[in-house]
């Protein structure tokens, strides 16, 4: 916390303002202090970077910022800064295995700016390769046999766990795998066949966060895919960077009892049904005050 209340950091405009003794102002004459910060190891490289939460005073505003420092050259660099809130509470922050929690009070939907905040909200951010993006957390069931887990399987009902991956005359070796491939499809709003919703996977070494949309029964779309910056020399890296690709691509997905396949052009990538969801976040939707932008 010392070292940072004398940093430098982002702003939402682009610029950058350096804090003396926790405050500073930057062009604008926006004031910016510093609420909190928390070490931790956001990138996997085992060096201890950072999280921190500023305030931007613009007066009628106070913007709340989460941003993001990584460990390079001694010193403590600010990789991306994401707003989270205006004039919102932060309650705690915390970084574990390369995940920034973040405990915040918020608003009730239509509640007006002046209304002290009464909600409390946790919320989790990865630093990925666009930058700060939220994630969105579901338990599986550690008891659910795989045969009962499997019975009426839907898209956004169960975790998905790779089969196999083929891309034109290539194919991904899952046996040099340790840990499974893993998707969760986290289902926001739903109107009967057309679904939108958080897309969270596992790829073998880094998280895969995104969002994804359903139409027509069976077209499926990923949009603003993202990965951590996590770094895994004993793993095949190919299996990981070609699963990113290939899902940028998927055009459209089947299920068929407890399968799985999303369907792209030259190549197919199958999975089958594993746990049940059993507990769906809410969205940020549901609360204001939690308005984001994200600046990489």
């Amino acid at each position: 916390m010392e070292v940072l209340r004398e940093g430098t950091f982002r702003t939402l405009e682009g610029g950058e303002v350096t804090l003396s003794g926790g405050t500073g102002v930057s062009d604008g004459n926006v004031r910016h202090g510093i609420l909190t910060a928390a070490e931790g190891d956001l990138d996997f490289d085992t060096e201890p970077d950072a999280a921190a939460v500023l305030v931007a005073d613009q007066g009628r505003e106070q913007f709340v910022i989460l941003h993001a420092l990584l460990a390079e050259g001694g010193q403590l660099l600010d990789a991306s800064a994401r707003l989270i809130g205006d004039r919102i509470e932060v309650r705690r922050l915390a970084i574990s295995e390369g995940m920034i929690r973040v405990d915040v009070r918020v608003r009730r939907p239509r509640e007006p700016i002046t209304v002290p905040p009464s909600v409390d909200l946790t919320r989790h951010f990865v630093l990925t390769n666009r930058g700060l993006v939220p994630i969105l957390l579901a338990d599986v069931a550690e008891t659910a046999a795989p045969e009962t887990a499997s019975e009426g399987a839907a898209l956004h009902t169960h975790e998905w766990e790779l089969e196999s991956f083929e891309a034109g005359d290539w194919s991904a070796d899952l046996d040099a795998l340790d840990d499974p491939v893993r998707l969760k499809f986290l289902a926001a709003l739903s109107d009967g066949t057309d679904m939108t919703g958080e897309l969270s996977g596992f790829a073998g070494c880094n998280r895969i966060v995104g969002s994804f949309r359903t139409q027509q029964a069976e077209a499926l779309r990923f949009y603003g895919l993202a990965t951590t910056r996590k770094r895994c020399p004993d793993r095949p890296a190919d299996i990981e960077q070609r699963l990113f690709e290939a899902l940028g691509s998927v055009k459209a997905y089947q299920l068929s009892g407890d399968r799985l396949v999303l369907a792209l052009i030259g190549g197919a990538i199958r999975f089958r049904a594993g746990g049940t969801l059993i507990s769906y976040p809410a969205g940020a939707a549901d609360v204001e005050g939690t308005a984001e932008d994200s600046r990489s």
